[in-house]
């Protein structure tokens, strides 16, 4: 037997119905007015860990800046460290400022699996600035030697 999911609550449900029979809210319509994108953010409150994991990997790997602030209220909210560490890597993979911005903010992160993830995002992004501060601390200590 199928499950059904109401795209507005996140409710399931048994049978093929055009309103959720929880919150009411017109099925069809609802889904028929997301694009892609909205519908994979969406998918960020589904109540299987699986598809938020999936859906958070796919905001990643198209680099969907549109989802960045959903993907920032996922790590705030969730408890489970896998989901935790799925909306990390994906803004990581975004890397876009405002992604950025927010991974800088919970660098350190009360979990020590997300903080090092973050941490390792944040240090290896931007390997070019990287490479610079190392030269430029290389260049002021070689008249030391």
């Amino acid at each position: 037997m199928l499950t059904f999911y109401c795209p507005n609550c996140w409710e399931s449900f048994r049978q093929n119905v055009d309103r959720c029979p929880v919150c009411d809210g017109d099925l069809h319509r609802a889904w028929d007015m997301k694009d892609y994108v909205d519908k994979i953010i969406a998918a960020l409150r589904h109540p299987v860990h699986e598809t938020v994991i999936h859906a958070a990997w796919i905001l990643g790997q198209r680099r969907e800046s549109r989802g960045v602030e959903a993907l920032a209220n996922l790590v705030r909210s969730t408890e489970d460290i896998y989901i935790a560490l799925a909306a990390v890597k994906a803004l990581g993979d975004i890397g876009n400022p405002e992604a950025r911005a927010f991974l800088k903010t919970i660098s350190t992160h009360s979990k020590r699996l997300v903080r090092e993830t973050v941490n390792a995002i944040l240090n290896t992004d931007h390997p070019d600035e990287n490479e610079k501060g190392l030269r430029e601390s290389t260049d002021k200590t070689e008249g030391f030697s």
